[in-house]
């Protein structure tokens, strides 16, 4: 692998090995059993072919950051709406315990209310049944006192 496309140092998985020009070399003699030299104009495709391969990881690492700025935009977003989704959740969720506790203590008014209105109506009747109990205590008081004499 040539220098210029090592990324080692990358969170990039690593390019594949791209052939060298000694490596065009040794293939074109294993495989053809041809020996060409240093100034072959053939070379030139195995050169142009390491350039095509560094254009290629180049557009790569491009589309991988327009990936990476698209998901974060994406994800910021998503983070946003749902942050904004829990809030008005815990909006509506005090409100309907506000109103809830509201309804509970207007009902529990009304009871107390009640409630008052029937202790008074009692202790009436529990005043005017002292009172008859008090004027019958005394005319029995009287009747007896009659009786007596």
């Amino acid at each position: 692998m040539s220098e210029a496309l090592d990324h080692s140092s990358d969170d990039r998985p690593p390019l594949p090995d791209v052939m060298s020009l000694d490596d065009a070399r040794a293939v074109l003699v294993r495989e053809h059993g041809v020996a060409i030299g240093d100034d072959d104009p053939i070379l030139m495709a195995v050169t142009l072919h390491q350039g095509f391969v560094q254009d290629l990881d180049r557009l790569l690492a491009r589309h991988s950051e327009g990936v990476s700025a698209l998901l974060a935009a994406t994800g910021n977003s998503y983070a946003d709406t749902v942050e904004k989704v829990l809030e008005s959740l815990k909006d509506k969720t005090v409100k309907a315990s506000l109103e809830q506790s509201f309804a509970l203590i207007a009902e529990q008014t009304k009871a107390m209310e009640t409630l008052r209105r029937r202790m008074r109506r009692h202790g009436l009747y529990h005043t005017l049944l002292s009172f008859v109990t008090l004027g019958t205590l005394v005319l029995a008081l009287a009747i007896l006192s009659h009786i007596i004499r």
